[in-house]
């Protein structure tokens, strides 16, 4: 049951009513049983993993001390990992073992098979490190009452991908008795309708038109080729963050507030590093809280620092997939940020010689150019089915013989699509950095009305409303 369909806006609806008819000390189990049921609708028999890993997370949170053996930590978070790298990776450590040892004529020692990789296991796993990391840190109290820590762990609206929730805030939440507010239920349904519309009337589309071109690059001439690159950052945003309003709004009708994964214009920073703070927030922060400050708490040397963040990078491209694409998207990026640190101050003396006011517009303007094309030439090999096909569509684009003037006709089709982007941009400017139902509120009632019906209008007339994944399910 995927957020943008039809049958998951009727679940809503029936888990939201029965909710708040309930009585607080039964919803844990309403919100339980629902959300097991949601993912029972995407893959029975991964319910087991799902509720084994909720099972190691509880009782070792039970076992961890703050001032205690760091063994229990490192035995719980092994547990907890062991089926992600089964599941996610058995098969891609198989084939590169394999061809390994053929280069010495050997066959490689383990059985083929590449099972189905659960949906949503790398972020509830993650959440199950999170809390019991927080416990050993003493940021915690382990969860006494299993059902509310289950219920953590399978809420619905974060279950299939993120944001990756911290145990502290969500728990706390659950735990507390949320009475209905009428303020809450539009606020989520705003959210819910706007993130419809980026996901159903812009990413389903922008997929449609680009999907072919990554398939089959060698038929496309090189005006297309770019301005489909151009598009795959904007769709991966539209996919990822339209999801993410679902799942906040979702939840906010519920009376619980989740964390917001993405700034509203990040597609727009002057640099990656600025990119990367508005981005994915839940996974980034998760990294740069578990895995950087740790590596880097008794470094001193920048480049010490540097390495590390490779490290995280190189996690980053693995923890989306177990392909080359994937790891070298992360080395890739990890790159050019830690380009970005080392040069900083030799860009800004350079820069000011020619602007002395580095806020200049025309500064930002090329800055964001900059920033957006490493970011879309490195989404290629996050977006392509495979290093070869990314190489192709390159390869085309940098072709001489594949650029004419006359082949910008090609690019028609795409010009629907550039303005409902924007429509997204100009409200997503109107936002700054405010939540969309506070920017709606501020407005009277006949502008927000329009507003309402317009978003309606468009969703109905050219969505598509319909079981379609995710970007970011696979992950």
């Amino acid at each position: 049951m995927s957020l943008s369909s039809t049958l998951y806006l009727f679940f809503l609806l029936l888990i939201f009513f029965v909710y708040y008819l309930l009585p607080h000390r039964f919803r844990w189990m309403w919100l339980l049983l629902a959300g097991y049921f949601f993912y029972f609708t995407w893959q029975p028999f991964y319910l087991i993993l799902l509720a084994s890993s909720t099972t190691v997370a509880y009782v070792f949170g039970r076992l961890i001390k703050p001032s205690g053996s760091r063994f229990t930590l490192w035995l719980g978070i092994g547990l907890l990992l062991l089926p992600l790298l089964f599941y996610k990776y058995y098969a891609f450590l198989n084939q590169n073992l394999a061809s390994l040892l053929g280069l010495w004529g050997e066959i490689s020692p383990l059985p083929a098979w590449s099972p189905l990789v659960p949906i949503g296991i790398s972020f509830y796993t993650f959440q199950a490190i999170s809390y019991l990391i927080d416990i050993r840190r003493g940021y915690l109290k382990p969860a006494l009452h299993f059902g509310y820590f289950a219920t953590y762990l399978a809420f619905f609206p974060t279950l299939s991908a993120g944001p990756i929730e911290r145990a502290k805030r969500v728990l706390t939440q659950l735990q507390t008795p949320q009475p209905f507010r009428y303020e809450n239920a539009v606020a989520g349904l705003q959210l819910i309708a706007w993130g419809l519309f980026k996901k159903v009337v812009l990413a389903n589309h922008i997929a449609g038109l680009i999907d072919p071109v990554f398939i089959q690059p060698d038929a496309y001439s090189g005006p297309v080729l770019y301005l489909s690159l151009v598009l795959v950052p904007l769709q991966i945003f539209c996919d990822f963050s339209g999801y993410s309003d679902i799942a906040l709004g979702s939840a906010r009708m519920l009376g619980i507030r989740l964390m917001r994964n993405f700034d509203d214009r990040v597609y727009a920073s002057t640099s990656r590093i600025e990119f990367w703070k508005g981005w994915h927030i839940s996974l980034t922060s998760w990294f740069r809280d578990y895995v950087y400050f740790p590596l880097s708490k008794q470094l001193r040397s920048r480049t010490g620092l540097y390495i590390n963040l490779l490290i995280v990078y190189f996690l980053t491209g693995l923890w989306h997939g177990a392909t080359w694409g994937y790891i070298l998207w992360g080395l890739l990026n990890g790159l050019w940020l830690v380009a970005e640190h080392a040069t900083k101050e030799q860009r800004q003396a350079f820069f000011r010689r020619i602007w002395p006011d580095l806020n200049t517009p025309l500064h930002r303007f090329l800055s964001t150019l900059l920033a957006y094309h490493v970011g879309m030439f490195t989404s290629a090999f996050l977006r392509a089915p495979s290093i070869g096909a990314t190489g192709s569509l390159l390869g085309g684009l940098f072709s001489k013989n594949r650029w004419h003037l006359t082949d910008v006709v090609n690019l028609k089709p795409f010009l629907p699509i550039l303005v409902a982007l924007g429509l997204m941009d100009f409200i997503n400017r109107k936002l700054q950095n405010r939540e969309l139902p506070e920017l709606v509120a501020s407005y009277g009632g006949l502008s927000r009305w329009s507003f309402y019906l317009i978003v309606c209008i468009l969703i109905l007339t050219f969505g598509r409303i319909s079981d379609s994944p995710f970007f970011y399910y696979q992950f």
